[in-house]
């Protein structure tokens, strides 16, 4: 039953990934059509790229991917996710301290002054 259930949920995920980057892709063709004329960020010169993600239909794929799960997730379970997430970047955050602490710990131990008197 577990498996049956999984097996629901992977196919909920694949269609709506296939159906957000359907969405993406005519949205993209539509906006191109529309202002061929206008930059993709409103102010960037020709040949510039957009902004993160907005040219990455994976990017946006993801999103509503991750969208979909967030609704399928009960309430009281989104919470425990969020906490354990905000955990997970807290811990992530306190391994980077701790290597770029050992870094700068062992560039400041290379480092050998020589006290040359002046006389």
């Amino acid at each position: 039953m577990a498996d049956d259930a999984l097996e629901r949920l992977r196919a909920q995920v694949d269609a709506a990934h296939e159906a957000a980057q359907r969405v993406a892709e005519e949205a993209a063709a539509a906006s191109a059509a529309e202002r061929p004329e206008i930059p993709p960020a409103g102010y960037a010169a020709p040949g510039e790229r957009a902004g993160a993600g907005q040219e990455n239909p994976e990017v946006r794929a993801l999103v509503g991917l991750i969208e979909l799960v967030r609704e399928l997730v009960p309430a009281d379970m989104q919470q425990q996710l969020v906490e354990l997430v905000r955990e997970l970047l807290v811990l992530a955050r306190a391994i980077i301290d701790l290597i770029v602490s050992r870094l700068e710990g062992a560039r400041a131990a290379e480092t050998e002054v020589e006290d040359i008197p002046l006389t």
